[in-house]
């Protein structure tokens, strides 16, 4: 139920959105995403969820493969995109029905995780409110419900608490430590916000302009820093450690011999 990654780089014309990243996610991590603007986040959970095919490189979900068997990735794979696209004219229960169905999802098996994601995200003084009529932290909380309806292995969350106010956000960020959530699964989720990362993640991966620039594995030695401040730092330490290429190395001519 990993995520493994090698060499993945997705390019649009000469640019480079992401270029050669390599990791490895196990299940029961939640791994964070981050960077700034243009690093290749959303690309690359897009590129993972099979909504955009790599350039070159490779890349398994659970075992199966991006290229190969992209069908049986979005089957254990569950997707949370940028600005949550629902149906506004339908009912918060019609839609994830809905979403179900579309996942061919047994009647017995749709009908019980209903009930138990409605219940999960608090949904259920709404179930037939039309979603148009929702905030937008309801709006993101159905967005989830449906992420997860079917029981995926496997979690890719694009900036789960845009647009929300703290008191939402708060309301997010406890679903995405919760068991429902991220037990026994991977959770990639990306995020410009530091307060979030601080609460839920237990790993941080941070890109810079399409590649892996940092892999922390203990948050908690990242402290009360902004994210700008560790971009900044990373960018820094990655430079004191990079071997410059042949051109630009120093070189000197061999001694004479002495006679």
């Amino acid at each position: 139920m990993s995520i493994e990654v090698q060499q993945l780089s997705k390019r649009f014309g000469r640019t480079a959105a992401v270029d050669g990243a390599t990791f490895r996610a196990d299940p029961g991590e939640r791994v964070a995403l981050v960077g700034p603007n243009g690093a290749g986040k959303t690309t690359l959970l897009r590129m993972l969820a099979t909504f955009l095919p790599p350039t070159s490189g490779t890349a398994t979900v659970s075992g199966f493969d991006l290229f190969s068997q992209s069908n049986a990735v979005r089957e254990i794979a569950g997707y949370l995109p940028e600005g949550s696209p629902l149906e506004p004219e339908m009912g918060v229960v019609e839609y994830l029905r809905f979403r179900g169905r579309l996942r061919r999802m047994p009647r017995p098996r749709l009908r019980r995780r209903l009930h138990d994601v409605v219940a999960f995200c608090d949904l259920a003084p709404l179930r037939a409110t039309p979603i148009r009529s929702l905030s937008a932290g309801r709006r993101r909380a159905v967005a989830i419900a449906d992420a997860i309806l079917h029981e995926p292995d496997v979690l890719l969350f694009d900036d789960p608490l845009a647009a929300l106010d703290p008191v939402q956000s708060r309301k997010i960020e406890d679903m995405l430590v919760s068991p429902e959530v991220s037990d026994g699964r991977v959770l990639l989720f990306a995020t410009h916000d530091a307060s979030l990362v601080r609460a839920v993640a237990t790993r941080v991966i941070c890109l810079d302009h399409g590649r892996v620039l940092a892999d922390v594995r203990d948050p908690s030695r990242l402290g009360d820093r902004d994210l700008p401040g560790l971009f900044d730092a990373w960018r820094a330490a990655a430079a004191a450690h990079a071997v410059p290429p042949p051109a630009a190395r120093e070189t000197h001519a061999p001694e004479e011999p002495k006679p």
